[in-house]
């Protein structure tokens, strides 16, 4: 029997996926579903049982860098469906809203980082854009936290705390 915490936990990986892989074009043609399940069932078995138990405490942002490359890597392996392995902009994304949506929630203290997407990029005033899905570069990523950290320095906030008050859902 499911229980209500357990039923939000998906919730939030159907979100999360959903956020992450959207616009990315990940898999190759023909993929079935039951093969895509798969994948989006092992990679969030690998984010929960690895990478999101170093975020019970506070995570400084090389280790989060860290934390978002293994992801890229540990997608590697999945080469049988995937394009590629998933770069840095669709990795962070994927590590960021899921760690969002468990603080929210209070499973886990405030994430060290946001979701980097358009959205976010253009209330920083981001020039140029990025293309997040495209995005492979961790430090064209952290000019783009660096400059949010500014903004949200100037406001007296985290980072976190910054984006959920900037946040807006298309």
């Amino acid at each position: 029997m499911i229980n209500k915490q357990d039923f939000l936990i998906e919730e939030i990986w159907m979100l999360t996926f959903g956020g992450a892989f959207q616009h990315s074009g990940i898999y190759k043609a023909n993929t079935k579903e039951k093969e895509r399940a798969y994948f989006r069932n092992m990679l969030k078995g690998y984010v929960e049982k690895i990478v999101l138990k170093k975020y019970k405490q506070s995570v400084l942002d090389q280790e989060h860098l860290e934390n978002i490359v293994s992801i890229s890597n540990y997608t590697a392996s999945f080469k049988e469906i995937l394009k590629a392995r998933i770069n840095i902009g669709i990795s962070q994304k994927l590590l960021n809203l899921a760690l969002k949506y468990y603080w929210c929630l209070n499973l886990l203290p405030e994430p060290p980082h946001f979701p980097v997407d358009r959205i976010i990029q253009q209330k920083i005033y981001k020039q140029p854009i990025v293309n997040w899905t495209q995005l492979n570069d961790v430090d064209i990523y952290m000019q783009i936290i660096n400059d949010a950290r500014a903004l949200a320095k100037q406001n007296d906030l985290s980072l976190a705390q910054w984006e959920l008050e900037n946040f807006i859902r298309r």
